[in-house]
């Protein structure tokens, strides 16, 4: 599986080309391999606005058929297993959820900008890499 972070949901609908056309190559090569690609409902906090931007967002999500997954009691308290790990609060709680779904599935590709923070949380779990969208 393929998990988008903020950066990869913005990259989508309206990023840089370079990040753009990094997200869609990931897209590519997981649709070939047939994995999913998802991400979590709290990611979208931190990209949906209200504004007409949105509209890539939402686009985006439905031509590449992105899965949202939700955060559930199994994903929060996962999520904050992690950041109990790394010594951290709340500020990090988005980047959680988003391995902690990594970590539930046994495993994910996890395409951000923000490799330090996703890499620390990561280190807790198994089968879970990071892949850098900077380019």
């Amino acid at each position: 599986m393929l998990l988008l972070d903020s950066e990869g949901l913005s990259a989508m609908a309206h990023g840089p080309a370079s990040r753009r056309d990094r997200v869609r190559a990931l897209i590519v090569e997981m649709r070939r391999r047939d994995l999913p690609i998802a991400t979590v409902a709290a990611v979208l906090s931190e990209v949906v606005r209200g504004r007409a931007a949105d509209a890539g967002v939402f686009a985006g999500l439905r031509r590449e058929r992105v899965m949202v997954h939700p955060v559930d009691t199994r994903v929060g308290v996962r999520a904050g297993q992690l950041l109990g790990s790394v010594g951290a609060g709340s500020e990090l709680a988005v980047d959680a959820f988003l391995i902690a779904v990594a970590d539930l599935a046994g495993g994910a590709v996890v395409a951000t900008v923000d490799l330090n923070d996703l890499q620390r949380l990561a280190a807790y779990t198994t089968g879970v890499s990071i892949v850098g969208l900077a380019i």
